[in-house]
């Protein structure tokens, strides 16, 4: 049991302030604009209304106030979310409802699933050679080269529903129509689980459809899953004949990375999003900037999730010691960087104690791998630099960049 004045002290506290603490990039601060969500990633999903102290993840559904922020991101208790809210233990429990069986949870996954699955069957080839044109000139306009070889998890669709509830409780209702690039998520055992959705609009310079919210919340996330994502992920390149693996958070920033550095004999997965990569933290470690004040008005540093894994969590994604000889995990870093690195940092951990030789690879500060795709593609296309000017340094890892250098280049 919580006293009341103690629930009310925590969801009281500055939904920007909590975002913030919790890795939410510096444009949360401005209301209705779309920024990564710092639970489950993305680009714009996540907002927050100051005057009404909420947020939303427009991917997941996930909204509220403080409280539900942090257990959004954290996966804590609502007890817990207070504590680290407030400083405050909630007093021994009384009886709580039952929470749902198994058997409960299991039907309403199977449902998810065969929404997905109709989804997923009703789209088409990608490739232009079997009527395919919509993944390929969304990839061209962000610089991504068509693959050479046949993807079996990307199929596109001319005219998909975008269904939406302003809240929980409400009806879901559809508010956009169009185009959109379907990717199937594959459990551990290689079955369907899910569907992850990206709309398209080639009028946007990132080629995503920006879809109002109807409620006037800004512009809703152009990517959802169907059915489940945890432990799953999308092949783009099978690993049948395969001894090294990249795997990164995106479609387009592991295509991206394979075509500025990857090679033919490497697998290509995408984990959906960097919780799902990581798994969870063992225990958390004080952020070195962002801060939260207790009640009594002191400041203490925020913490986020650390480098060592809890082994015990099992709904990650899992890669038997035996099917790659070599990870290397793609580092964003286009969101907070210490709580990015502190997820990838456990990743690699978790991997290396189930047996993996694994590595990260980072984009530039304040880049992803499809932001130096198309810087590259821009510099291409440039006009040649005058005779005697120096010739540009070729993307790689050095010091500053975090990336390796580029064959045949000193480091």
């Amino acid at each position: 049991m919580i006293p009341t004045d103690i629930v009310t002290r925590a969801r009281d506290r500055s939904i920007v302030d909590v975002a913030l603490a919790l890795g939410a990039a510096e444009g949360v601060k401005i209301d209705e604009r779309g920024v990564a969500c710092p639970g489950c990633g993305g680009t714009d999903r996540f907002s927050i209304d100051k005057a009404k102290n909420v947020f939303l993840c427009r991917h997941s559904g996930a909204g509220g106030d403080p409280i539900a922020l942090v257990q959004h991101v954290h996966g804590l208790s609502f007890g817990d979310a207070i504590e680290m809210l407030t400083g405050e233990k909630a007093l021994p429990a009384a009886a709580r409802q039952p929470a749902p069986s198994d058997d409960d949870k299991n039907i309403w996954r199977e449902k998810a699933r065969l929404r997905a699955w109709k989804i997923w069957r009703n789209g088409a080839p990608i490739e232009p050679e079997r009527g395919g044109h919509w993944v390929r000139d969304y990839f061209s306009l962000r610089a991504i080269p068509f693959p050479a070889w046949r993807i079996k998890a990307l199929r596109e669709v001319s005219s998909l529903a975008y269904w939406h509830r302003a809240k929980a409780g409400d009806d879901f209702r559809v508010i956009h129509s169009g185009p959109a690039m379907l990717a199937a998520i594959t459990g551990p055992d290689g079955h369907f689980i899910g569907v992850h959705r990206t709309w398209l609009d080639f009028s946007r310079p990132n080629g995503k459809a920006a879809i109002a919210d109807p409620a006037g919340d800004g512009i809703l996330d152009a990517k959802k899953v169907e059915g489940s994502q945890k432990g799953g992920k999308i092949v783009l390149r099978d690993g049948a004949d395969c001894h090294r693996l990249a795997l990164g958070e995106g479609n387009e920033t592991v295509l991206s990375w394979d075509s500025i550095r990857g090679a033919p004999d490497m697998a290509l997965w995408v984990g959906v999003n960097i919780g799902n990569i990581a798994g969870k933290a063992a225990e958390q470690i004080p952020h070195p900037s962002l801060m939260l004040t207790d009640r009594i008005g002191r400041q203490r540093r925020q913490k986020v999730g650390g480098h060592e894994p809890d082994l015990t969590d099992t709904d990650c994604l899992q890669i038997p010691a035996d099917d790659f000889e070599k990870l290397i995990l793609l580092g964003d870093s286009d969101s907070d960087r210490f709580t990015t690195q502190a997820a990838m940092l456990r990743a690699r951990n978790r991997f290396e104690l189930t047996g993996h030789d694994a590595e990260i690879d980072w984009a530039p500060d304040g880049q992803d791998f499809n932001d130096v795709l198309k810087s590259l593609a821009s510099r291409a296309a440039s006009p040649p630099a005058a005779a005697g000017a120096p010739a540009g340094r070729a993307i790689g890892r050095d010091a500053r960049s975090g990336l390796r250098p580029a064959a045949g280049e000193a480091a």
